[in-house]
């Protein structure tokens, strides 16, 4: 082999190495864009899985909040009865107390 020999297979191996490189460097760009791509899907698919699951949570939050309320209203009713009943039930007592009080 002569020297041109040589220096055409280096030249050639150096052209190879160079279009490998090449080759590498795309791959290694295609593999960090799908990567990134995956990673805001994968983002993207857990801010929908979280903002769901805050969903459910205030919306349990407001029907144990209705219960409770619903509970209040229905006792204060029951108070507020009871209290009219008692006083339907004295006020003739009261009427004959004042009466009374102007009689004597």
């Amino acid at each position: 082999m002569g020297k041109n020999d040589v220096l055409k297979a280096i030249r050639e191996a150096e052209i190879e190495a160079q279009k490998t490189l090449e080759e590498a460097n795309k791959k290694a760009s295609s593999i960090v864009s799908a990567s990134r791509s995956d990673a805001s899907e994968i983002v993207a698919k857990g801010r929908v899985k979280a903002e769901a699951g805050a969903q459910e949570l205030i919306s349990s939050a407001r029907k144990d909040a209705e219960k409770k309320a619903q509970k209040t209203k229905k006792s204060g009713q029951k108070k507020l009865d009871k209290i009219h009943a008692e006083g339907e039930s004295n006020r003739q007592a009261a009427v004959d107390a004042i009466i009374n009080s102007f009689v004597e």
